[in-house]
């Protein structure tokens, strides 16, 4: 007796059909923290803009800048906003990053991200951001101290960890 094989039986199918829509939420959800890090990214950039004015403000008068003014730059945080980012602040060298905005994933909303100036033994600046561990050297003279991000530490880069 010969016997054709007509196709896949269902339990076959809903098989394939599992796997299918088990890797496809792993994917989404893989995406969604993608997508959240690079919002948080748009504000390292804001950050990476204000570290200029504070290095060269500490420079020239030997203390870190109070504020945005001190640093040379205008005097309401919300100038300095984008998609993703609300406000980028300046109190006493310290650069605060406020996230929030129409465009921002619910995650970021009120999230603040904070980079803080260190000068080293070679009179360089370094900076610590988020959950990094402070580096060698020492707060800038007149600088406030390093206060814990409110981001979710899975959504911050490798070097604010």
């Amino acid at each position: 007796m010969s016997y054709r094989s007509r196709g896949f039986t269902l339990i076959e199918l809903m098989i394939v059909m599992t796997i299918i829509g088990i890797l496809a939420s792993l994917a989404v959800s893989a995406y969604q923290t993608f997508t959240v890090r690079a919002q948080v990214s748009e504000g390292l950039n804001f950050a990476a803009g204000a570290k200029v004015p504070i290095v060269d403000a500490y420079t020239n008068g030997g203390v870190a800048p109070a504020n945005r003014v001190a640093a040379g730059m205008t005097p309401m945080a919300t100038d300095t906003r984008g998609s993703y980012v609300t406000s980028t602040e300046i109190v006493n060298g310290r650069i605060d990053i406020t996230f929030g905005g129409p465009l921002a994933h619910q995650d970021l909303i009120g999230a603040v991200l904070s980079l803080t100036p260190y000068e080293t033994a070679g009179n360089t600046i370094v900076w610590r951001c988020g959950n990094a561990p402070p580096p060698a050297g020492v707060l800038l003279n007149g600088g406030s101290g390093h206060i814990a991000p409110t981001v979710d530490p899975r959504y911050l880069p490798t070097s604010c960890r």
